[in-house]
């Protein structure tokens, strides 16, 4: 279960008063809309602390408590979502949450938008929020669908339902704007939106009630997904009941993992030249080596005592060449060329990371806090914080201040 995603819920149900003081029932609906992946939970007033995630996809034989934010149209109305697609397909739609703030600052080494997603926009004549709303109605109806089969349907429809959607922290008012028209346009109301970092930082302070924290000790979370890193900084002012004071404004960037995937294909493109590159983008093998790095090799990287890595392109055409490791469609992925991929998304998180962490510790300095300017720990969640590169670049970059990464976090 999507810790998570149901912390969302947790949040909203503190935000939103939906507990109430009448007998009630209320229902609420958590949507994690994600660059990468989404996911929905869902909870009763009645019991808020049974907080049910959807692990039930189309397209998946497995129990899973994400769907792929990914979509492939037929025509104008009909699509394909999720699992439904083949992992390995070039020609979708994916990463369209973060075209909901094309205004934002974006790093050189930015993803959003690739080429097979904007021809596919163009082709489809749809401007983004309208391809978002798609997605949203997708799951959302399965979601239901889903909820049907556990509570029964008459007693689920006399029940008022509540919504939440998480956004990133640094999403400009018009992107903001564009996600609730996407999520209205989709049935969904009444809304309201929560930071991401507010909502993961829910799972990790429930977390860090058994990590000997204590009253007044500062911490820093940072939320690294496929698209986005977000950053809030907490005072624990009471652990029983738990009690917390926002130290500085949430804080983030568009420097998540779908930009160490864009770095790889560059480093192919760069080994076997840019005419075969262009020829092998097309085939099945580009894209299972593709998934072969997203999910395999790029998770499982530690760094400089890591061993070398062989990516493999099943049946392409790509010419041997043993000054360059390549040979029998295989390329030689060595740790160097690794830390080359990974180090500038690290040193983009770390300039989010050490902003954030400087801006506590001068607040705290300058009110003479009686533990003075310390942050006792930084804690790495989301998709992207389960790297343990990420990790232990951030430890050695903040030398005094623990790096945790929260169990499922």
């Amino acid at each position: 279960m999507d810790s998570r995603t149901k912390d969302r819920l947790s949040e909203a149900l503190s935000k939103m008063s939906l507990l109430g003081d009448d007998d009630s029932d209320r229902m609420v609906i958590a949507l994690d809309f994600g660059t990468t992946y989404s996911g929905i939970a869902y909870a009763f007033s009645s019991k808020p602390d049974e907080v049910h995630c959807v692990t039930e996809w189309p397209g998946s034989s497995k129990t899973v408590p994400k769907a792929p934010t990914v979509l492939k149209y037929q025509n104008r109305n009909e699509f394909k979502w999720g699992y439904e697609l083949d992992r390995t397909a070039e020609e979708k739609i994916v990463g369209i949450k973060l075209l909901l703030d094309p205004d934002q600052k974006r790093p050189l080494f930015d993803t959003a938008g690739a080429a097979a997603t904007k021809a596919e926009i163009a082709k489809l004549g749809k401007p983004p929020a309208d391809i978002a709303s798609d997605y949203i109605a997708a799951i959302y109806k399965h979601a239901l669908k889903v909820i049907y089969g556990k509570v029964p349907k008459a007693y689920l429809d006399m029940l008022d339902k509540y919504f939440v959607l998480s956004v990133p922290a640094v999403w400009s008012d018009k992107a903001k704007d564009a996600t609730l028209r996407a999520a209205r346009n989709a049935g969904i109301s009444p809304i309201e939106l929560i930071k991401e970092p507010e909502a993961a930082a829910m799972y990790t302070l429930h977390y860090l009630k058994h990590q000997g924290m204590e009253v007044g000790d500062a911490i820093t979370i940072c939320d690294a997904g496929g698209g986005t890193v977000d950053l809030v900084s907490y005072e624990i002012l009471n652990l029983d009941p738990l009690e917390l004071k926002e130290l500085v404004p949430s804080t983030g960037g568009i420097a998540g993992s779908l930009m160490i995937n864009k770095r790889f294909e560059n480093w192919v493109k760069d080994m076997v030249g840019e005419r075969t590159f262009l020829d092998l983008k097309e085939t099945d093998a580009y894209r299972r080596a593709m998934k072969d790095f997203d999910e395999t090799i790029k998770p499982s990287f530690r760094g400089k005592n890591d061993e070398t890595a062989y990516v493999n392109f099943p049946m392409a055409k790509i010419k041997d060449n043993s000054s360059k490791g390549i040979k029998s469609n295989t390329l030689t992925l060595s740790v160097p060329d690794m830390e080359d991929i990974f180090q500038p998304v690290f040193e983009e998180i770390d300039k989010l990371v050490t902003h954030q962490v400087n801006e506590v510790r001068l607040k705290r300095m300058s009110s003479g806090h009686p533990k003075g300017a310390a942050i006792k720990a930084i804690f790495l969640v989301g998709g992207f914080g389960e790297s343990l590169y990420l990790k232990e670049n951030l430890a050695a970059t903040h030398t005094g201040t623990q790096v945790i990464q929260p169990n499922g976090a």
